[in-house]
């Protein structure tokens, strides 16, 4: 190795594998797009991401190349009605699929620029099903089949419903990706979706007890806005929401900025 070569070696600055993984929450989701506002406005891009329910929507349009004010225009010119009707129960997803499949196409897992994974639950064992192949678009319905508004998501003779119910916040497949900093985002509140997934399918045995527990117990960071005045089916407060995810991510800004800089550091007196 020549001397440049070494010299400008020694100085590029360490390469950091940022990951994020976002947590459930239905229309909660546009905490989401506010906290990764804030990311953006301030220099910090993730690497990989893995998402659950609109978590996962959220998280393939990023991992697809999609700004948070990309994904907010989306969302404006979406007509909820298609989606489905929430005087209507157990629905299926058909609504859902045209308006990811309009957007984001026939694409699946490879073809997306950045590496993804969505987290389903299966209904007859409670055990979580990671989806990181195949059909982008079904996976993502089978991530975001909230009972009783959809009926479960059918995929290979498998029924999915949503990946809160095993996995709220994939944080551990985000660090098994090979992330060296997470960052996770919990959209939950004091409201449980497990009493009334009992009550439609009766068989269904939780394989967890705490399905949040894999966003704090591997991530570096988790980010907690205050959303409790606000529920899973809350499109009218979408403005609110974006709001509060964008300030409390910006309150954490700093001490992000500061875990990483030091991570950098350990990274080159390793070299």
């Amino acid at each position: 190795m020549g001397f440049f070569s070494w010299l400008l070696r020694k100085k590029a600055p360490a390469k950091i594998k940022l990951g994020l993984a976002l947590g459930s929450g239905g229309a909660k989701g546009f905490a989401h797009l506010g906290a990764l506002k804030a990311f953006e406005e301030n220099g910090i891009e993730f690497d990989v991401i893995a998402g659950t329910s609109i978590g996962s929507i959220v998280g393939a349009f990023y991992a697809d190349g999609y700004s948070s004010t990309d994904i907010m225009e989306l969302l404006k010119r979406v007509n909820f009605g298609e989606v489905t009707n929430l005087f209507m129960m157990q629905m299926d997803t058909s609504g859902l699929y045209n308006v990811i499949k309009r957007e984001l196409g026939d694409l699946e897992f490879s073809q997306l620029k950045k590496p993804f994974k969505a987290v389903a639950t299966v209904l007859e064992t409670g055990e979580e099903k990671v989806f990181d192949s195949g059909s982008v678009a079904k996976a993502l319905c089978a991530s975001s089949c909230i009972p009783p508004f959809f009926k479960p998501v059918i995929i290979d003779g498998v029924r999915y419903v949503d990946g809160a119910y095993s996995n709220a916040i994939p944080a551990d497949l985000v660090r098994n990706m090979g992330a060296d900093y997470v960052v996770a985002i919990d959209l939950a509140t004091k409201e449980s979706k497990l009493g009334v997934l009992k009550k439609l399918f009766p068989t269904y045995q939780s394989r967890v007890e705490n399905p949040s527990r894999q966003g704090y117990e591997f991530s570096d960071v988790t980010l907690h806005p205050d959303l409790n005045e606000f529920s899973s089916v809350s499109i009218s407060g979408g403005s609110f929401m974006y709001d509060i995810g964008y300030h409390h991510a910006l309150s954490f800004i700093p001490k992000i900025k500061e875990d990483l800089q030091r991570l950098r550091s350990k990274k080159l007196k390793k070299r």
